[in-house]
């Protein structure tokens, strides 16, 4: 065999093998980094809608001191203890059932919101728990919901898919709202926290059914977002685009599928709202003030309320009548009975 043959044959498999190594890695980063608890987390067990409290020192929404001084924060005065709920099943395909509340208020206004929790956490978080009773309080409807992974709904694999699952669940939990709860489309909206966030930004490309979307923080560049949450994971951040091909080709999981542009744009003018702590540290303020100015650029009915000095989900504790009241106002206006 000539020396060449020889050379392009062991190239080729040290390339396949460097590859292959990659890959692993890959894999490992994306199986690792977007891991989520297919259960409830220990300290929100015992969170309600007739009670709910912060999370304990260190185990809150963003790392650091910061979070310190919110452990055991006195939230009495939004526990939702004079309204109904009730637990409720919806079926989003013939894999995957997600938990939810059903949770009514004394005096309805006719108008029903669609709330999730961020990553990692379930409906029984109180920055989910909250945001629903603003609503609750208000006069809306509120459909509080675990999303696929987490809390007691179906687990899949353990792991999210940067809202692109999710998303399409959402959309399928909107149906049901109109089959089961005599909801109209022009009377549902949906608010996401984080993570949640994210899934709802790209709701408006995949269902006609939602008529105004609000998001806790969200992103534009994915993959700028994604390249940093491998990082505070505690990865090298360039390994995020192994992780995405990896995710593709060993998971069949596409988490650029659907984009924040492609949400933007399929959500013409139906109202949305981003409420945004300007020293987030999960979630890049930066990346919700490209998302407004992208929106703005394309004609979209968008709103940003920035919260000043507030971190991770931290401005529905820092404003919280503020944060409420930009809330109830945007619902309020945004659909009708």
């Amino acid at each position: 065999m000539r020396a060449s043959k020889w050379i392009a044959i062991t190239t080729g498999v040290l390339v396949l093998t460097v590859s292959g190594g990659a890959l692993a890695v890959g894999d490992y980063v994306y199986t690792s980094g977007t891991v989520v608890p297919c259960a409830i987390n220990e300290d929100d067990l015992g969170n309600k809608p007739e009670f709910f409290v912060t999370p304990a020192k260190g185990n809150g929404p963003f790392p650091g001191e910061g979070w310190d001084k919110w452990a055991g924060y006195d939230l009495s005065a939004w526990w939702m203890t004079d309204v109904s709920y009730q637990a409720v099943e919806i079926p989003v395909s013939d894999e995957v059932t997600l938990s939810a509340w059903w949770i009514a208020p004394v005096e309805s206004n006719g108008k029903s919101v669609i709330v999730t929790h961020g990553i990692g956490t379930s409906r029984r978080d109180f920055n989910a728990l909250l945001p629903s009773a603003m609503l609750v309080k208000n006069g809306f409807h509120v459909l509080l919901v675990d999303s696929r992974d987490t809390g007691e709904s179906t687990c899949t694999d353990g792991r999210h898919s940067a809202g692109q699952e999710e998303s399409t669940d959402f959309a399928a939990v909107a149906d049901w709202l109109i089959a089961n709860k005599e909801v109209t489309p022009a009377s549902l909206g949906m608010f996401g926290v984080s993570g949640g966030a994210i899934a709802t930004s790209l709701l408006p490309a995949k269902t006609e059914n939602i008529s105004a979307f609000a998001m806790e923080g969200t992103i534009f560049d994915f993959n700028a977002a994604a390249t940093k949450e491998v990082e505070f994971q505690g990865f090298p951040g360039f390994l995020w685009q192994l992780a995405l091909i990896s995710a593709q080709l060993f998971h069949g999981v596409n988490l650029t599928e659907t984009s924040a542009m492609q949400g933007i744009e399929a959500a013409a003018d139906r109202p949305m709202l981003i409420l945004h702590g300007d020293i987030d540290q999960r979630l890049d303020y930066q990346s919700s003030v490209d998302f407004y100015n992208y929106a703005k650029s394309v004609g979209a009915n968008i709103t940003l309320e920035t919260f000043e000095g507030a971190d991770h989900t931290e401005g529905m504790l820092t404003e919280t009548d503020r944060y409420a009241a930009v809330l109830v106002d945007f619902f309020e206006k945004s659909l009708t009975k």
